[in-house]
C-alpha cells in the first residue's frame, strides 16, 4: 500500500511539474504554397519597445508547426523570405490558429483561429475583391500604376473607417488601421478615427504607436509652419530651410539615380525653367552621403539651376521624418511665409498653379 502511494505521489508530482514548466500555450498550424524557404520567422510584438525572434522549420510542402507561449497579447509578423509580404497575426493563451494560402498573396492569405484573428478574416473575406486588386497592381511591379493602386488603397481605407465605426472597441479595427489607413486617408480623418476607439482597442499598445504618428505627422500637414532643416549642398555648403524665405519653395525628395529616369528629369528641367522666377526648387537626395558623395553625382547636381542637398540617411533621414515621406519622388510646396502649402505636388499642379501668377 506504501509503495502505491509513492507510486501515485511521483505521478501527481510529474504531472503538477509538467504543467507548472509547461511553455507551451498557443499553437499555430499553416500550409503555404509558394514558400521556396525551409525556415521562416516569427517576430512578436510583446509591446512597444519588445519584440521576440523565432525560426520556424518548413518542409517541402510549404507545412509548418509553431509552438510556444505568450503570458498577454501579442501581434506576430511571419516573415517568409526575400520579395514576400509578412503575414500577421494575433496571439492569446490558448489561441489555435490556422495558416492557409497562397505566399505570393499575403493580403489573400486565410488566418484564423480565436477573436481577433477571425475578424480579420472577416475584413478579408468582405473585401477580398478589392485585396485582389491590389495584389494585381503590385505584381506588376515596374509597370506599376501609382494612381491606381492609391485608389485602391483609399478604398481599403474607407472599409477600415466602417469598421471601427462599427465596433471601435475591437483589437482588430486598430490593427486594420495600422495595416490600411496609415497614408492612404486625410489626416483628419485618422484623427477622427484614433478618437472613436474605446475599451480594449483603445488601450492596445498599437493604439498609442497611431497616436505618436498622428502627433508627428501633424507637424508637417497642409497648413503647418514648414519644419527647418539643415543640409550639406552638393556645393559643400550647410543650407537650411530659413535661408530660402521670401520665396515659394517646392522642395524635391529624391533618389540619385534620378537623373536615369529621363523623362521625369526632363519634365523637371522643363519646369523648374519655366518657373525659375517664381519658386525656388530644393532637391534632397536621400540616398547619397555628404561625406563621400560620388563624384558623378556631384557633377551632374551643380550643372543644374537649383540647389541640391545630400542626406545618405534615406529613410531614417530626420528630414524624411519630420515632413512623413513615404515614397520618393515626392515634392511639398511651401510658401514664402514658411508655410506648408501642398503635399504630393505634380508638377503639372505646379505649372497650372503659377499659371497665372
Amino acid at each position: 500500500m506504501i509503495r502505491g502511494l509513492i507510486i501515485f505521489s511521483l505521478i501527481i508530482f510529474s504531472v503538477i511539474s509538467c504543467t507548472n514548466t509547461s511553455d507551451t500555450n498557443f499553437t499555430v498550424e499553416g500550409k503555404l504554397e509558394n514558400l521556396s524557404v525551409s525556415e521562416i520567422y516569427a517576430v512578436k510584438e510583446l509591446t512597444k519597445d519588445s519584440i521576440s525572434i523565432d525560426t520556424i522549420t518548413v518542409d517541402k510542402g510549404g507545412k509548418f508547426t509553431y509552438k510556444g507561449k505568450v503570458e498577454s497579447q501579442a501581434l506576430v509578423s511571419l516573415f517568409m523570405g526575400e520579395g514576400l509580404k509578412p503575414l500577421r497575426f494575433f496571439l492569446e493563451p490558448d489561441y489555435k490558429v490556422s495558416i492557409t494560402g497562397d505566399a505570393l498573396e499575403g493580403d489573400l492569405v486565410e488566418i484564423r483561429g480565436g477573436r481577433v484573428n477571425n475578424d480579420l478574416a472577416e475584413f478579408k473575406k468582405k473585401n477580398a475583391n478589392i485585396l485582389q486588386s491590389r495584389y494585381r497592381v503590385l505584381a506588376k511591379n515596374e509597370n506599376l500604376d501609382v494612381s491606381e493602386l492609391k485608389n485602391i488603397n483609399y478604398q481599403l481605407a474607407r472599409c477600415v473607417r466602417e469598421c471601427v465605426e462599427s465596433d471601435p472597441a475591437k483589437i482588430s479595427a486598430v490593427i486594420l488601421m495600422n495595416d490600411f489607413s496609415i497614408n492612404n486617408i486625410s489626416l483628419d480623418l485618422l484623427g477622427n478615427d484614433i478618437e472613436l476607439l474605446k475599451g480594449e482597442a483603445a488601450n492596445f499598445y498599437l493604439t498609442t504607436s497611431l497616436k505618436e504618428y498622428y502627433d508627428r505627422v501633424k507637424i508637417s500637414m497642409v497648413g503647418s509652419v514648414a519644419p527647418d532643416f539643415t543640409l550639406q549642398s552638393t556645393r559643400g555648403k550647410s543650407v537650411s530651410l530659413k535661408d530660402f524665405k521670401g520665396k515659394p519653395v517646392l522642395l524635391i525628395f529624391d533618389l540619385k539615380d534620378a537623373p536615369a529616369n529621363e523623362a521625369y528629369f526632363t519634365l523637371m528641367k522643363e519646369t523648374q525653367a519655366k518657373l525659375k522666377d517664381k519658386v525656388q526648387f530644393v532637391a534632397i537626395v536621400i540616398d547619397e552621403d555628404d561625406k563621400s558623395p560620388d563624384p558623378k553625382i556631384i557633377e551632374i547636381a551643380n550643372s543644374l539651376d537649383w540647389t541640391v542637398l545630400l542626406d545618405g540617411r534615406k529613410w531614417n533621414s530626420q528630414t524624411v521624418k519630420k515632413y512623413n515621406v513615404t515614397e520618393v519622388p515626392y515634392m511639398i510646396l511651401i510658401s514664402k511665409d514658411g508655410i506648408i502649402e501642398d503635399r504630393d505636388v505634380s508638377f503639372e499642379a505646379l505649372l497650372e498653379l503659377y499659371k497665372n501668377k
